[in-house]
């Protein structure tokens, strides 16, 4: 049976609902997840506004549709495996130091792109570009500033692109965002301040809400491609509810900023087998300057975050050994958006390092298969955290660093 684009479409929802379907598929160990396709990890996702090779550049730059050999479905999924530790230099929580706060995670990922008419092409994709899941025992010595972080962040992207020259292409899309979070923490019982005679403070709430994505891409010659992305900050108001010791439940709200997002990539072929990648990210993270929990009766809780903006670098190279087998690797540094004076135990993240490698095999006209691997260095830093209860400030300094492995495959399957 021939597939019309609208339903080759509503395949794509099917089985990204069934991907996404399992309650632990969201979850991640970074804020933002730059996970969002496999052949791109390979290269520590150098060169992604510009290269193009298959349907995960509809999240990396939707205009790079226009640059296809074929439509194609696809498939894959990272699995992450974060460690880190987050030990106390002093505190007056009476607490002690956390063990590793996250368990292995996959990420899926699906793709469909296809031509719709002479210099048209549309698109949809599903990811988790941003998600949080970690919990701490409840005499970790940070308690006070969190005991469960769980953010779960699903975007849908109906896109399309359109080549208006030889040279020069244009694409955008819809990103409808869903986020659902859990906040969780220790309140203090008594002076001093102790596990035995803690409560709990316990924020819950979800939202869905709508914005957009704008990329280009330019041939400079027939060797070198220039790409641009812009992606826009959602700001979603979760809507919910507050459990406290002290308040019972009640109804509550919190808004989430995401950064708006800009990159600029290239890619240079400088024979028939090797291509050059290159690309630098900017992250508008300024804006998630606090979580500020709004209560019944115009009450307030605001948890100080002050993420400053930042960017990413990477390089990386591609090696085309024959028709079937492409290799490739590359090497990124992700500057962390959190500083000393805010950084807290939810997201305890510092620079990150990335040296990536990976492969493809074409084993048919139809059918391509990716392999990636990337260890992500995350660097020490020093946290110094102070809630303040009933006017009483507690406060809890530390240090944290860690490590993140991460395994990735995909199927795509071309028509």
């Amino acid at each position: 049976m021939t597939l019309t684009p609208s339903r080759r479409l509503a395949l794509s929802i099917a089985v990204s609902s069934a991907l996404f379907a399992a309650p632990t598929t969201l979850l991640a160990a970074g804020f933002y997840l730059q996970e969002q396709g496999v052949s791109g990890l390979g290269r520590a996702y150098a060169g992604e506004a510009a290269i193009a090779s298959d349907a995960s550049t509809i999240y990396f730059n939707p205009a790079g549709m226009t640059r296809l050999e074929s439509n194609e479905l696809q498939a894959g999924v990272h699995l992450l495996i974060p460690n880190a530790e987050v030990n106390q230099r002093n505190t007056q929580a009476h607490g002690r130091d956390s063990s590793n706060p996250y368990d292995p995670t996959p990420i899926p990922n699906l793709y469909w792109a296809e031509q719709y008419a002479d210099r048209v092409w549309l698109g949809f994709g599903l990811t988790a570009p941003f998600g949080l899941k970690n919990e701490y025992n409840d005499d970790f010595f940070a308690r006070y500033d969190s005991l469960e972080s769980d953010l779960q962040v699903l975007n849908l992207q109906p896109s399309i692109a359109f080549e208006l020259t030889d040279r020069i292409s244009i694409g955008g899309g819809l990103d409808l965002q869903y986020a659902d979070a859990t906040l969780r923490s220790a309140t203090p019982g008594g002076l001093p301040p102790s596990p035995a005679t803690d409560g709990e403070f316990e924020l819950e709430g979800d939202n869905w809400d709508v914005g957009f994505n704008i990329g280009m891409q330019f041939d400079l010659n027939d060797d070198t491609r220039l790409g641009i992305h812009y992606r826009d900050g959602i700001t979603h108001t979760l809507k919910g509810t507050v459990t406290s010791t002290q308040q019972g439940v009640l109804p509550g709200r919190a808004d989430l900023k995401l950064p708006d997002i800009a990159s600029i990539g290239i890619q240079h072929r400088f024979s028939d087998r090797w291509t050059g990648l290159a690309q630098y990210t900017w992250f508008n993270w300024s804006n998630f300057d606090e979580i500020q929990i709004q209560l019944p009766q115009g009450n307030e809780q605001v948890l100080e975050q002050n993420y400053r903006n930042s960017y990413a670098l990477a390089v990386g190279a591609e090696y085309a050994m024959n028709p079937r087998w492409t290799l490739r690797g590359g090497i990124q540094y992700d500057q962390t958006p959190t500083q000393t004076d805010g950084r807290s135990t939810r997201t305890p993240d510092g620079d990150r390092t990335w040296f990536s490698f990976g492969a493809s095999y074409a084993s048919s006209e139809r059918f391509t298969f990716d392999l990636g691997y990337s260890y992500i260095h995350i660097a020490s830093e020093d946290l110094d955290i102070t809630r303040s209860f009933n006017g009483t400030d507690i406060n809890m300094q530390g240090t944290t660093k860690g490590h993140v492995h991460v395994l990735s495959a995909a199927m795509r399957y071309h028509f």
